[in-house]
């Protein structure tokens, strides 16, 4: 052994290192530590940042309450519909162009039921005189109030239903036309403001 190790010094001492070689020899040992270091953290901080947005799309997923839309349409019978509910009245005259082309001279009595059912009388004399007939609705959304009335009676060319805004202070009751191609009906409904009648339901 003591032969073995006195060859290699014999050896070993046939060759000069460059100059520097044992500092870069050093330095590449230091370099591949560092990397493998900055390696491991590099991995350490993707693993980080993907559990962190788990855990963030987790938490929102079970704080993120459903909201209901906004102004939905109320339901026939809701406190909305309350707000209209009654029996109206309003006396067209003759001295109105619009009265006097449709033959609509007279008082007319008109009953909102909370369910969405209107109900609809017209004077004697006049152009739909008696009671209307079944199937008359009319529906509410916020200020918008439609309706069918007349569309198989005296407007059967109309796209089916009149859009009003409706406005009630007190016991006056005013529609304004938004979208309306029924002449009738809409003499009817916004010529005068309806008068709520005493004693009816509110």
């Amino acid at each position: 052994m003591t032969d073995y190790r006195r060859a290699l010094d014999r050896e070993s001492e046939r060759f000069d290192l460059a100059p520097g070689a044992l500092d870069r020899v050093l330095e590449r040992g230091r370099r591949k530590d560092r990397n493998q270091r900055m390696g491991a953290g590099l991995v350490a901080l993707v693993v980080v940042v993907i559990g962190s947005l788990v855990a963030i799309s987790a938490f929102r997923g079970a704080t993120n309450v459903q909201r209901p839309g906004a102004s939905p349409t109320p339901s026939p019978g809701g406190r909305l519909y309350q707000q209209i509910a009654g029996t109206y009245t309003v006396t067209l005259s003759a001295t109105d162009p619009e009265v006097a082309a449709q033959g609509m001279t007279g008082t007319y009595t008109l009953r909102l039921l909370p369910d969405g059912v209107l109900q609809l009388s017209a004077p004697p004399g006049s152009l739909r005189e008696g009671p209307s007939p079944s199937g008359i609705a009319y529906r509410l959304s916020g200020s918008r109030f439609t309706t069918n009335a007349f569309v198989n009676i005296s407007c059967p060319g109309s796209i089916g239903i009149g859009t009003y805004r409706w406005t009630r202070a007190g016991g006056r009751l005013v529609f304004t036309p938004l979208q309306e191609d029924c002449a009738i009906r809409r003499t009817l409904f916004s010529s005068k403001p309806w008068r709520l009648q005493p004693g009816s339901s509110p």
